[in-house]
């Protein structure tokens, strides 16, 4: 796959606020950090943007880069960030992004039930879940970033599906 200026300017336009996002639960939330990573993403992307071979992996691509640049940031800085990424067995998840809703206090309402939720599951759950829904991301695309089998990332997408139902369930 060719390298181009094109390419990248609409890599970016495709995916630069779910990278964005993603980076910010990675750095818990630290805007000085998610910045600077954000950034050293960007970078590398331009960068080894000559090693893509095939454009419709690109997206677990980018988030495969932004992982690694919020695992090196966090090991340079010696800062405490999100670092159990690729294990799934990590209880230390990211925690949901608060979407602003405007005028709409139903919806508001809802974003805090859903918080409240996934705040049950385990962090493993609650990242698969955040991938597979926040960042629409595919079960391989995100077994690929995590580094966990596609049949174990499976499993575990439907444990914290019924796991939510039920705590959904059980609240009405």
């Amino acid at each position: 796959m060719e390298a181009t200026r094109e390419f990248f300017e609409e890599l970016y336009a495709a995916h630069g606020v779910g990278v964005k996002r993603f980076i910010f639960t990675q750095a818990r939330r630290d805007a000085d950090a998610t910045d600077d990573i954000f950034q050293n993403t960007w970078e590398s992307v331009f960068r080894y943007l000559h090693t893509l071979r095939d454009g419709a992996k690109a997206k677990s691509w980018l988030y495969s880069i932004a992982k690694n640049e919020a695992l090196r940031y966090f090991s340079r800085s010696g800062k405490r960030g999100l670092t159990g990424l690729s294990s799934l067995d990590s209880e230390d998840a990211p925690e949901p992004i608060d979407e602003v809703a405007g005028d709409f206090p139903d919806a508001i309402a809802d974003a805090d039930r859903l918080a409240a939720l996934m705040g049950k599951l385990s962090g493993a759950e609650q990242q698969v879940l955040l991938l597979r829904y926040s960042y629409d991301m595919s079960l391989s695309e995100i077994a690929e970033l995590t580094g966990a089998n596609h049949n174990t990332v499976k499993s575990v997408a439907r444990r914290a599906t019924i796991k939510l139902r039920k705590y959904a369930e059980v609240e009405s």
